[in-house]
């Protein structure tokens, strides 16, 4: 089982408004009655699905599961993989939460998912590198953090991977 690369916290921040997440609405009554409708435990195992598709994502670049590094002073995991797991976490919720009516994604959730997606992407292609993990690629002898991160193959006539950049 993969680590969890962040808290059910995180993923409330990506959350619409409508979602009524566990604690937020501790008795509801008959003039605020809308109920809670995400538990921790749901938020948690989408936790869990979306950090391991950055494992999956991530095996061909770096050792996974990822670890926690010491940056200035607070430990945690390399940037920007908690806020992309806290992305595809919401929007895993979010779309099992409306399946079966008709998905209707704002603009900011999509374009949320697009940027989480876009920044995989990048990891991917060597265009961001993630502090204090071990690179899995590189020669035979020498690893790859001594010549610098190899970038994968582009489309002849190209000098970019297919992520944007943010």
């Amino acid at each position: 089982m993969s680590r969890s690369y962040c808290t059910t916290n995180d993923v409330k921040r990506y959350l619409p408004p409508n979602v009524v997440t566990e604690g937020e609405n501790p008795v509801p009554n008959f003039r605020n009655p809308s109920p809670e409708t995400a538990s921790n435990v749901d938020l948690d195992f989408f936790i869990q699905q979306a950090s391991a598709d950055i494992d999956a994502n991530l095996a061909t670049q770096y050792d996974v599961p990822l670890k926690q590094v010491n940056i200035g002073g607070e430990v945690s995991y390399p940037h920007p993989v908690p806020i992309v797991c806290a992305i595809l976490a919401a929007q895993m919720y979010y779309s099992q939460a409306l399946q079966g009516a008709d998905k209707q994604f704002s603009d900011a959730q999509k374009e949320r998912f697009d940027f989480a997606q876009n920044q995989l992407v990048r990891i991917q292609n060597g265009e961001l590198r993630l502090f204090g993990q071990r690179n899995t690629r590189g020669s035979r002898f020498v690893r790859s953090t001594l010549y610098g991160t190899p970038l994968n193959p582009v489309q002849t006539g190209e000098r970019r991977s297919k992520g944007k950049s943010q």
